[in-house]
């Protein structure tokens, strides 16, 4: 019986957009909505949070269900493109503490005044001319 179903819904979506991040996110959102309005007293803000909550369930579904593909696929992408702007700063910042947590005893760590590169740098050679691998830019600089 279980198959039966199973093949009836994949016959259903197939033209369909489906579960992309956008639509996972929005999903999400609804949920934490659901949470604040359970704890949240009873009165304006709690109705107002039930109904944002059930606006994000429908408009996520409504995106899995879209035959609009091409459409959902631009939103998904802008979605994307915003994430991962937000994001961005974040992964830069673990990554640098990472690279300083590593190298920091042995090497420093300088910035390319032409294009932003890191460049690791042994400690302890006196005076040095770096040149930077991605630009040819160099400086000379106290190791």
């Amino acid at each position: 019986m279980f198959q039966k179903f199973a093949q009836k819904l994949q016959t259903f979506m197939i033209g369909r957009n489906g579960v992309d991040n956008l639509g996972r996110f929005v999903l999400v959102v609804a949920v934490v909505l659901l949470l604040l309005g359970a704890f949240v007293p009873d009165g304006t803000v709690g109705a107002v949070l039930s109904y944002l909550a059930l606006a994000a369930i429908v408009y996520g579904y409504f995106r899995m269900f879209s035959r609009n593909v091409g459409r959902r696929y631009r939103e998904n992408c802008a979605y994307l493109r915003l994430s991962r702007k937000i994001s961005a700063p974040f992964k830069r910042a673990g990554k640098q503490a990472e690279e300083r947590k590593k190298y920091g005893k042995t090497h420093h760590i300088y910035r390319c005044k032409n294009c932003g590169q890191s460049l690791r740098v042994p400690k302890g050679k006196g005076t040095i001319k770096v040149t930077c691998p991605k630009c040819g830019a160099s400086f000379t600089t106290k190791s």
